[in-house]
């Protein structure tokens, strides 16, 4: 008997065609079937180039603009991490909302100029930018007091709106290029690119020319000119449909005209004896690393002597250097220099405040020196203050505070006057720019008592020194120099401009009689600089707007030592 085989039912085979078409609403008309006419297939690869050429400007448009958010929010919410991760965190949520608005809106309504509209909404909303940035930030930073809060509120306020509609343009794109299934994947993977790598002109372009050369306002509306250009290209080629659109014509005349106006205690309080002396009996070497959320700190003994560096890029900044000795020894020659001379300016001492901490020598030094004198220490980084007080062995008092808080954001939200205001806020060899500018100046200006004065710490030797120079005299009348001799030079200033310095050498010596300084002060007189002015020249005004203050600190800047 023969076998019976099982008999298997053939099941039927779908068999895609190679051109599957996409359909698209009949009214685009501007990208049509391949198998057109050669003129309409000429005209379809002319829109296509054209497209992509767009979406090459919009991506390079989000970055740049990113990197501008840093300008707008540092002066109000300093330049930390919360910052950036709100920048970040809001360009990518927006791209989110973008993505998914735009693929849902493609699918609805497939045309030029539906995606010429989201366009010139988001290029529009960039132009009218600059107008009203600077009070929507003062009113939130009036509002909200916690700076990871208010940063991220910013953020949102500033970037999430126009980086929406411009992350639309890229999901609209492949609905109106996609002519077939077959061809899906590279459409979708060619837009993208194009998009990523005009992100990455724009991030570098931005970074490395355009805020070295113009300024944040001037930035923001070449952005903004340039989206309205790559709209109106996108209205053009949209002028096939039918209608024309009308709309869009209507929708550009309103927003234009709205975008039109657009152009103590006892002495020793101040300090843990017990702690310095266990750690002048440790070994030499490094004692501790510890990392936060802005600095790699260092902590090191030498001898008598305890060393807090910052490593920024391979290199080694020497942030503070104390005697666990002597506490009123300052080993760095710099601070002697600038607590004898900024002493020598205000009328009156009761009220300190120090914009940088480091060891805290300097605020030791004046706590010790002047027990009747209140000082508030401000800090960036709450590390480095943890930092100082475990192992340089500080004590916080009612008179001697230590406050974690950005400089500016400091300034901005205490209403608090004081008689002195000494600026020493280095991380890492260079001051974040929102400490440098005029708009700065003229914030810690009004923060100083009549009669008040202001000392700032400054590597000189590159044009950064010479334009800090010429900014502090564009906003104090009265400015004078002392040379250190290892690099540095304090800026001491007065809001008078009837200073009369020939009171300095009667107060240098009536001070030290009071207080029987280390460092005598009249000594100090000896290095002031004849003519301060001059040593603006070649220096150029940096201001919240052009600060390219990267750049002038490498113009014959020496290197730091780098660690081995």
């Amino acid at each position: 008997m023969p076998n019976r085989l099982p008999v298997f039912r053939a099941l039927p085979i779908r068999v895609f065609p190679q051109e599957a078409v996409v359909t698209q609403p009949s009214a685009e008309a501007t990208i049509t079937r391949a198998t057109g006419s050669p003129a309409t297939q000429s005209s379809a690869t002319a829109t296509s180039v054209m497209i992509y050429g767009i979406a090459f400007v919009t991506g390079a448009i989000v970055m740049s603009f990113e990197m501008l958010g840093s300008r707008y929010l540092n002066p109000y919410f300093g330049s930390g991490i919360y910052t950036w991760a709100s920048l970040i965190s809001t360009v990518l949520m927006a791209l989110t909302l973008g993505y998914f608005l735009g693929g849902w809106l493609a699918d609805r309504t497939a045309s030029l100029t539906v995606l010429a509209v989201t366009v010139l909404v988001a290029s529009l909303y960039m132009l009218v930018l600059p107008s009203f940035a600077q009070p929507l930030l003062e009113l939130l930073l009036a509002d909200i007091d916690d700076v990871r809060t208010g940063s991220l509120v910013a953020s949102v306020a500033i970037l999430l709106f126009p980086v929406t509609f411009f992350g639309m343009f890229s999901p609209f794109a492949i609905r109106l290029m996609l002519r077939s299934a077959q061809s899906s994947g590279m459409v979708s993977g060619t837009v993208y690119g194009v998009s990523t790598f005009g992100s990455i002109v724009g991030t570098l372009g931005t970074t490395f020319f355009l805020i070295p050369t113009i300024g944040t306002r001037a930035i923001t509306l070449w952005l903004g000119a340039a989206g309205i250009v790559c709209g109106l290209i996108l209205l053009a080629l949209g002028r096939l449909e039918r209608k024309a659109g009308t709309t869009a014509a209507a929708l550009l005349l309103a927003f234009a005209v709205i975008a039109a106006p657009a152009p103590g205690s006892a002495n020793d309080a101040l300090i843990d004896d017990s702690v310095r002396a266990e750690i002048l009996k440790r070994k030499d070497g490094r004692l501790a690393h510890i990392e936060s959320e802005y600095n790699d700190i260092y902590i090191s003994k030498r001898r008598n002597q305890l060393i807090m560096t910052f490593q920024l890029k391979g290199w080694d900044y020497t942030e503070s250097v104390t005697n666990l000795e002597d506490p009123d020894d300052l080993p760095l020659h710099y601070s002697q220099v600038m607590t004898a001379a900024s002493l020598l300016y205000p009328t009156e001492v009761k009220r300190i405040l120090m914009i940088g901490l480091g060891g805290g020598s300097i605020s030791t030094y004046y706590g010790r020196a002047m027990p009747d004198v209140h000082i508030d220490t401000v800090e960036l980084d709450q590390r480095v203050i943890d930092v100082a007080k475990q192992y340089f062995a500080l004590r916080e008092t009612p008179r001697v505070r230590y406050i974690a808080a950005d400089g500016r954001v400091f300034l901005n939200r205490s209403k608090d006057q004081y008689d002195l205001i000494l600026l020493d806020a280095y991380r890492g060899g260079y001051v974040p720019f929102h400490l440098l500018t005029r708009e700065f100046y003229t914030l810690v200006k009004s923060r100083l008592t009549p009669g008040g004065a202001v000392a700032f710490n400054v590597h000189d030797g590159t044009k950064l020194y010479h334009s800090t120079v010429r900014t502090l005299s564009e906003v104090f009348p009265t400015v004078d120099l002392y040379p250190s001799g290892m690099g540095e030079v304090i800026a001491t200033l007065s809001a008078d401009p009837k200073f009369d310095r020939s009171v300095l050498a009667t107060r240098a010596a009536a001070l030290q009689d009071r207080y029987k300084f280390r460092y005598a002060l009249p000594e100090v007189l000896k290095r002031r600089i004849a003519n301060p002015q001059g040593e603006a020249k070649g220096g150029s005004l940096i201001t919240d707007d052009f600060a390219p203050v990267n750049l002038y600190d490498t113009i014959d800047a020496p290197k730091p030592k780098r660690k081995k």
